[in-house]
């Protein structure tokens, strides 16, 4: 019987992250998708070199990136080689891996805690908005959760088991992990706990261990130093080492005290958890810890949110660093549910806590239901009929293929990934006559854009249209040629 559970779980992690698969790169976060969908395309044109991710927003250099290891766009590379470049071939092997992640983390609550818990845990996790959201667009969020999950539940299987399989599958997966998103380093702090739990202060002289450690930090050691050779070769960054200025180091957010209510009740509260899942979740987290290992999902929760503190900009900006808290938050949530419900023995357990029983069935209820309101506010900006594809469109059919274009919104390379063209992007604040003549000495040969986002400066819009080639200029967007 269980077994079909869990059949019928992944089933439904499937079935509610096919809607829009088929769909281009865009709508919510397609900055990042784009990003990520560029460096998948640029890997299949430039012969699958996975040492050298080039973006698009590259202007005349080669567009070596530095950035995070990019095996997911990779994988799909090495797709594209077999069956053509197809933006849903990302978004289906993000769904794929997030099936592993469910079954993952069903595994690891099975062994940790029991059997119920883990079928709710699994269902939880896969049903909350922003996991299936992020886990069925083009980015790597998916992956890193599937080896994050992975790389501790194969911890746990070796030092339970100690098969040389199991410890060679871990540090596979804990450094894949890290080397997918570089804060993915927080597990350590879980995998200390099981470690210790098995072999206490041991733990520092266990010489697997110590090799493991090696060789999680070497491989994040290499990668990093290398992909910062690239930055020194291009001046290209997704800015991973700016301390102080854009993701890290901000310690001034910490002392407001609203950036605690952005991220752990407007975010995490209501955009993860949904409100529903987020009271059970602190409800959760006062249920008795009955079992040795069962106090890893704390130790997971405080790892997470050591790394919300650590890097608070980032976790205010951008909505999908927060997804790791999911996977401890739906066991806590899970812990709950398998406390108080049981549909063979519902009606005794409802007269003999009639209050419990009322709030935990009413969130049972209103998590599925908060969560497809959540995602259906979210899809709307998955919109085929948008100007941004009309207008990528348009330049696939205007612009030669090698001329370079600069796009000018709030710095989106989603235009010039839908255009399949290289060049810049570049915010509307910062366009003037000298920016237009230094973008073209550069190399740059068009400019285009859509003309909402000049509504605030409309006089920059004017500099454009006026002192160049309209080749298209319509109430939604131009193309220019400079």
């Amino acid at each position: 019987m269980n077994k079909k559970i869990i059949i019928i779980i992944l089933f439904v992690t499937v079935i509610v992250r096919l809607y829009h698969i088929l769909s281009p790169v865009g709508g919510w976060h397609s900055w990042r998708q784009a990003d990520t969908a560029a460096i998948a395309r640029n890997f299949y044109d430039s012969g699958n070199n996975i040492l050298y991710p080039q973006i698009d927003w590259r202007g005349t250099t080669q567009g070596y990136v530095e950035s995070e290891f990019h095996i997911y766009p990779y994988f799909i590379s090495t797709i594209y080689n077999i069956f053509g470049v197809y933006d849903y071939f990302g978004r289906i092997i993000s769904v794929i891996f997030s099936v592993f992640s469910v079954f993952g983390l069903y595994l690891i609550v099975r062994k940790t805690i029991s059997e119920r818990t883990a079928l709710w845990a699994a269902f939880i996790f896969s049903i909350l908005p922003l996991n299936i959201y992020f886990t069925r667009v083009f980015m790597p969020e998916s992956s890193m959760l599937m080896c994050s999950i992975f790389g501790i539940y194969f911890f746990l299987r070796w030092i339970e088991e100690d098969k040389l399989i199991h410890y060679l599958f871990a540090i596979v997966f804990v450094s894949l992990a890290c080397l997918i998103k570089l804060p993915t380093l927080y597990i350590g702090l879980p995998l200390a706990f099981l470690a210790f739990n098995k072999f206490r202060w041991k733990m520092f002289i266990q010489w697997k261990i110590i090799v493991m450690v090696i060789i999680v930090f070497a491989f994040v050691f290499l990668w990093y130093y290398h992909a910062h050779q690239l930055l020194k070769q291009t001046g290209l960054s997704f800015s991973i080492w700016n301390v102080g200025e854009d993701k890290w180091g901000m310690i001034g957010i910490l002392l407001k005290p609203n950036f605690y209510n952005d991220i752990f009740i407007r975010t995490i509260g209501e955009r993860h958890l949904t409100y529903a899942g987020f009271v059970i979740f602190v409800w959760g987290l006062f249920i008795k810890r009955e079992y040795s290992y069962e106090m890893l999902f704390d130790y997971y929760l405080v790892s997470v949110i050591i790394f919300i503190l650590i890097a608070p900009q980032a976790h205010q900006a951008q909505e999908y660093y927060q997804l790791p808290f999911n996977i401890p938050a739906s066991v806590f949530i899970a812990k709950v549910f398998s406390k108080y419900i049981s549909f063979k023995e519902y009606k005794v357990r409802f007269l003999s806590n009639k209050l419990a029983l009322s709030v935990v069935t009413l969130a049972l209820i209103l998590i599925p239901v908060l969560s497809f309101l959540r995602m259906a506010n979210f899809m709307k900006s998955e919109n085929s009929d948008s100007p941004i594809y009309k207008l990528s469109s348009e330049v696939r059919n205007t612009i030669p293929k090698n001329d370079l274009i600069v796009t000018v919104s709030n710095g989106n390379p989603v235009y010039l990934y839908l255009s399949e063209r290289k060049g810049w992007t570049a915010f509307t604040g910062i366009i003037s006559k000298e920016y237009l003549e230094k973008i073209k000495s550069e190399g740059a040969d068009y400019i285009i854009g859509e003309k909402p986002d000049f509504k605030d400066c409309p006089d920059k819009l004017d500099i454009i249209l006026k002192n160049n080639e309209n080749i298209i200029n319509n109430e939604k967007y131009f193309i220019v040629k400079l």
